[in-house]
Order: structure tokens, then C-alpha cells, then sequence
């Protein structure tokens, strides 16, 4: 259970924190403001630490379920979802702290949609194993 909490905080911050930086990035798009650019940068990087948590305590939570035998195949969708969302998340964080310190319009090109692909898949994701969790 204590496993299952902390993967629940990190999964529910790691989605939320995430969207709000997706937020922040449009605004900091739109107004070409450098200090906006900075702030959005520096939630985003917070909530993709968040999600790489969120993807370690889920790793370990799978751990746990499938060494106790407990049926895991009802959340297959959301382990491979939760595994590919956390290496993105983690390109995500090295894109972004990069482009903190470096202006390249390529690499920014690349990296708002990937980011904009992984935060609405994360919602996605979320979306289905509460359905799942609640029986739906």
C-alpha cells in the first residue's frame, strides 16, 4: 500500500505539474517573453522529474505485485504507456535544460511537440488506470 501511494502522489503531480508547464511554455510562446521562457522552463523541468519518479515507483510497484502474484495484466496498458512516458520524460528534461542555456530553433522545434505529445498521452494514460482502478 505504501508503494502504491507514493507511485499514486508522484503519478498525480507528475501529470498535473506537466500540464501546467505545457501551459506556461504556450504563453511563454506567444508573448516572447525571456523571464515566462525561463519560469516555464524550470516547471517543466520539475514536473519531468516528477514523472520520471512517478515511472521508478511504478517500476517498483510492478515489482512488488507481480513477486506477490497479484493478476497485473489489467494494467498493461498503463506500464508500457507509464515506461515509454518516462523516457520521454526524460529526454524532455535533458531538452529542456539544454534549451535553458542554448538557443537552438531545431532542437525547440522538436521539443514542443514532443512535449506537447507526451503531456497529453500522460493525461491519457492517467485517464485510463483510473477507470481501470475504479472498474469502469
Amino acid at each position: 500500500m505504501e508503494l502504491n501511494l507514493v507511485h499514486a502522489f508522484f503519478g498525480r503531480f507528475g501529470v498535473l505539474i506537466p500540464l501546467l508547464g505545457l501551459f506556461f511554455e504556450i504563453g511563454a510562446l506567444i508573448s516572447h517573453k525571456d523571464i515566462l521562457f525561463k519560469f516555464s522552463g524550470y516547471i517543466v523541468i520539475l514536473g519531468s522529474v516528477l514523472a520520471v519518479l512517478a515511472g521508478f515507483t511504478g517500476f517498483l510497484e510492478y515489482h512488488y505485485l507481480k513477486n506477490a502474484n497479484e493478476n497485473i495484466s489489467r494494467f498493461s496498458i498503463h506500464i508500457v504507456t507509464g515506461t515509454l512516458l518516462t523516457g520521454l520524460f526524460l529526454l524532455i528534461l535533458v531538452l529542456r535544460a539544454y534549451l535553458l542555456v542554448r538557443d537552438n530553433e531545431r532542437i525547440a522545434t522538436v521539443y514542443i511537440f514532443l512535449y506537447l505529445t507526451t503531456v497529453i498521452t500522460n493525461l491519457i494514460s492517467n485517464e485510463i488506470i483510473i477507470h481501470t482502478l475504479r472498474g469502469e
